[in-house]
């Protein structure tokens, strides 16, 4: 219960999901926040839209991994409705599909996995020992020093399966080809996709923020308010509105005011298709990887629609194409690389893209989990890892800082 003598509420400046943790950790004591949201709803990158002829598509390729620890403290898991992906891939070799299975979730596809070409037995043992080895890793606190591709290669692997899965895998989670994020943090998510499942909630990724928005009190929510400018004790609105506070959380990537964000995040375009052909391709609810060796311009695929059926419309399938960075390719050239892939013509028609230009914060050293500078806090996946999990563990964090400094109730 709450002191009664602390009366003005703890003011959140962005309802994204770093923003939403913290109020919600700070309601569970009993502390009151007021949210201010610029946009007309909350979630800030995690977002969802129905296209005009009835498609589900989320600004840019997402998924949930029901193991992050930090989730099922801020949202009921079956309150989304999760709907899982295969675990593992399947890897285009330039002339065919190649499939990668977790032997552990898919053990009739053992077979299969033993006759992919790009790897040998030293391979195939090692990523079963990266599995149980990255169990020691209980959270994303530590980036590491050592870059993820480095870790790789000291482990053992060998460069053709470097380049034929490990790569094009971890490409699409970091949009980072180059793998340079710390190897603590590849083991905190490798037991996450090994030992979790990967999903889709079943009304699209916006479903996450909404479910947890729901925890708080809705007058405490307000949309399209503006800020203009802050300090530690008041937020000033656009609209000339004062708020007093006892404390203030600045939950959103200042960064973002910068006027080119290529030294700041990472980007990825997400190009979206339909057609009746993908049903037929075998793809289900795998991931399809394009090694960076083969010089195409797609990173990764799926066929969403096949892993939750309300991203498809009218039964027509929706086809996620996922290209990470700044290339400027045609929709002609990447319907040409899908057929490529999938060896026949598609007839595939494009439904839209979406281009996130700031999707994952670059974080050039190793993060302390939130900021505190001249008596505001800042939080946000920057000060974490560049991840959902980090993104609500870092508001949890700023929550747990400002109830340290709270009067105790008699």
């Amino acid at each position: 219960m709450a002191n009664e003598s602390y009366i003005k509420p703890v003011v959140v400046i962005g309802a994204g999901l770093s923003g939403l943790s913290c109020a919600i950790h700070l309601l569970r004591r009993g502390v009151k926040s007021v949210l201010l949201e610029a946009k007309s709803k909350v979630g800030g990158r995690v977002a969802s839209n129905r296209t005009e002829t009835g498609f589900l598509v989320d600004q840019g390729f997402q998924v949930v991994l029901d193991s992050y620890p930090e989730l099922e403290s801020v949202v009921s898991l079956s309150s989304i409705d999760l709907q899982p992906f295969n675990s593992g891939a399947i890897i285009y070799n330039g002339r065919g599909m190649d499939l990668l299975a977790n032997p552990f979730r898919h053990p009739l596809e053992i077979w299969k996995t033993l006759s992919f070409p790009h790897f040998n037995l030293k391979d195939i043992s090692l990523v079963v020992s990266l599995m149980f080895y990255a169990q020691r890793v209980q959270s994303d606190e530590s980036l590491g020093e050592a870059s993820t591709l480095n870790f790789l290669k000291d482990f053992g692997f060998t460069d053709v399966f470097i380049e034929s899965f490990w790569r094009p895998f971890l490409a699409g989670v970091y949009l980072d080809p180059d793998l340079t994020i710390g190897k603590d943090f590849f083991l905190f998510l490798l037991k996450c996709f090994a030992w979790g499942k990967v999903c889709l909630p079943k009304n699209g990724m916006e479903e996450l923020p909404i479910q947890m928005s729901q925890r708080l009190p809705q007058e405490n929510i307000r949309l399209n308010a503006e800020v203009k400018s802050w300090t530690d004790r008041e937020v000033l609105l656009c609209n000339g509105e004062t708020l007093e506070a006892s404390h203030v959380v600045c939950a959103f990537d200042t960064r973002t005011a910068l006027p080119s964000p290529a030294t700041s995040f990472r980007s990825v375009t997400t190009h979206y298709f339909t057609s009746a052909s993908l049903n037929h391709l075998g793809w289900d609810k795998w991931l399809i990887l394009v090694p960076q060796r083969l010089g195409m311009n797609i990173t990764h695929m799926a066929l969403i629609s096949s892993v939750a059926s309300n991203y498809g419309h009218s039964g027509m399938p929706l086809l996620s194409v996922s290209i990470i960075g700044a290339k400027n390719c045609t929709v002609s050239q990447i319907i040409e690389e899908i057929e490529k892939i999938a060896g026949r013509e598609l007839s595939l028609s494009w439904v839209t893209k979406t281009e996130v230009p700031r999707a994952l914060p670059i974080i050039p050293e190793e993060p302390s989990g939130f900021k505190k500078k001249e008596g505001v806090f800042y939080c946000g996946d920057q000060y974490a890892s560049p991840s959902i999990n980090g993104a609500l563990r870092s508001g949890r964090l700023v929550a747990e800082n400002i109830l340290k400094g709270l009067p105790k109730c008699r």
